[in-house]
């Protein structure tokens, strides 16, 4: 039997890894046969929650990590940035580590697809009619404003004075805070609850999607109905057999242990008052490295051999 189609099922407990994290989205989001439905539905849960009754076209693209760039200036990267045939672009961007920037950063890289969407010698309308609609959608580990927590929070480019209305049509933005779900009203008949509620869960409680969906039978009725959850549930655990991807992962939490879990830990905590005491930190941090990639190196062993015996079958 050949093993191209192979998927590897670990004997052991399935491996966590946050969807959250880039090389997780990455490998979910890697094209529109594989996500399209995933990208599509996750983006029509949260504008219909907004409830102004737009809908977007067909997925036609979905790029990971797309770049916009230009020789001599600076460039931008976005996690997910979708395509559709009525000329909409969505921009998704996850942030688990809090970033006070993040909507400057949304209005850099919408103004990048912008200038890329006309050429030298267009007039100002000619240039008008090829703009793309922008839809920005943050999912961020964080509350962004101090004052208001709630999951969802739409943000447009307005007038200032009345009567209201929108200055630039052609952008709409989305603040999604997964830190206010547990004071959301449970709701699985709500798409953008099930959505986000799944996300928040996994990162948050250390889950696979997978143990997610198995502790919550309300989410195996919503993926029944929602073939695009459904697709990202499936990429999601095709993700997590992967060796590669599970590589990057490791190697990626290893960067977040050592920009946040070190330094901003060790400040959070008020461990940095004296040099014995933020020693002790770092040399817990050390300890906590030292397991995290023997415990790398044997999964990925583990894997490949799997691996390769299936594709000797």
């Amino acid at each position: 039997m050949s093993g191209e189609n192979h998927v590897i099922q670990p004997e052991e407990k399935p491996i966590f890894m946050s969807p959250l994290a880039d090389p997780v989205v990455n490998a979910i989001f890697d094209n529109v046969q594989a996500a399209g439905l995933a990208a599509g539905s996750m983006i029509r849960v949260v504008l219909e929650a907004e409830g102004a009754g737009r809908k977007i076209g067909k997925i036609i693209s979905v790029t990971p990590q797309r770049s916009h760039t230009k020789p001599k200036q600076r460039g931008s990267r976005i996690d997910v940035e979708v395509l559709t045939d009525e000329n909409e672009m969505a921009i998704v961007e996850i942030q688990i580590n809090k970033d006070i920037n993040i909507m400057q950063r949304n209005l850099f890289s919408a103004s990048r697809v912008y200038t890329k969407t006309s050429k030298s010698g267009d007039n100002t309308d000619e240039m008008a009619s090829k703009l793309p609609f922008i839809i920005i959608i943050n999912i961020l580990n964080y509350p962004l404003r101090s004052d208001n927590n709630e999951v969802l929070q739409p943000f447009k480019i307005l007038y200032t004075k009345p009567p209201e209305e929108e200055a630039v049509p052609q952008f709409s933005g989305y603040n999604i805070h997964l830190t206010g779900i547990p004071d959301m009203k449970p709701d699985f008949n709500n798409g953008f609850y099930c959505w986000f509620y799944t996300l928040y869960t996994a990162h948050n409680e250390n889950k696979t999607i997978t143990e997610v969906l198995d502790m919550t039978p309300e989410l195996q009725t919503y993926a029944k109905k929602d073939s695009g959850y459904q697709q990202f549930c499936d990429q999601y655990n095709l993700a997590a057999d992967d060796p590669e991807t599970i590589e990057e992962y490791y190697d990626w939490i290893e960067t977040q242990m050592e920009h946040n879990g070190i330094y901003e830990g060790g400040r959070e905590d008020g461990r940095i008052e004296s040099d014995e005491k933020w020693q002790a930190v770092v040399a817990d941090k050390d300890a906590e490295h030292a397991a995290l990639i023997a415990d790398k190196d044997a999964v990925i062993a583990e894997l490949r051999a799997q691996l390769e015996k299936a594709n000797q079958q």
